[in-house]
Order: C-alpha cells, then structure tokens, then sequence
C-alpha cells in the first residue's frame, strides 16, 4: 500500500443524485368560522400606576405651597416625603374608583363578531 493510494479519495455519487426529486405537497388549510362576543376592558395596573404619580406630584406640590415654622419638630424634607406617601395613596385610590366606573361602562359596549380559525397541515 503506497502513500498514493490511500490519500485518493473514493468517487461516491451525491446523494442529491441518488434520491428522487421530492414534490411539494400543497398544504392542507381547513377553515372553522365561530360566532365570538367581543368586549372592551380597562387596563388596571396603568390607571392605577398614573394614579399613583399624579398623586405624588400633587402631594409634593402642596407640602411645597405652605411654609414650614422656625421652631418645627420636622423639616421640609420630612414634610415633602410624608406628601409624598400620602399623595400617592390617594391617587391610587382615585384612581381605582375611576377604573372601576370606567370599567363598569365599557362592559356595556358588546359586540359579536366571527372569527376565522385556520388549520394548516
């Protein structure tokens, strides 16, 4: 055995030219029509969350308005963060309330509608 014979490289066919061309299939679509019932719905986590920074922002705002006395137990910052706790429950309370109102009229506005399911195979 020489050094010749065994770095040649056996001739193999392909295998692209072995096999028989593969035809695409079409695909199979079958269609389902169902009667759905839309409806409308509030977003809470966003109302709320707003809610709560309108709050604060007011509560800051205020603490801000009317002036601390020299001879206080608390600082304006004390003041300040206080607000901004006590603003922030309220807005969210607020707007809790709001989101249930808002969401009490939007349950009022449904629909119906048909929806078209489609199954590829």
């Amino acid at each position: 055995m020489s050094t010749s014979e065994s770095a040649a490289p056996a001739e193999q066919p392909l295998a692209s030219e072995e096999s028989p061309a593969v035809e695409p299939r079409e695909p199979i679509v079958r269609e389902t029509e169902r009667e759905v019932v839309l409806q409308r719905s509030v977003r809470f986590g966003r109302i709320l969350l707003v809610g709560a920074i309108i709050g604060a922002v007011l509560g800051v705002a205020v603490s801000f308005a009317y002036p601390v006395a020299e001879d206080a137990e608390y600082t304006i910052n004390q003041v300040v963060g206080f607000m901004l706790f006590i603003g922030a429950a309220a807005g969210f309370v607020a707007a809790a309330l709001l989101s249930l109102i808002l969401s009490l009229v939007a349950r009022r506005n449904r629909g119906t509608g048909v929806a078209i399911q489609a199954d590829v195979r």
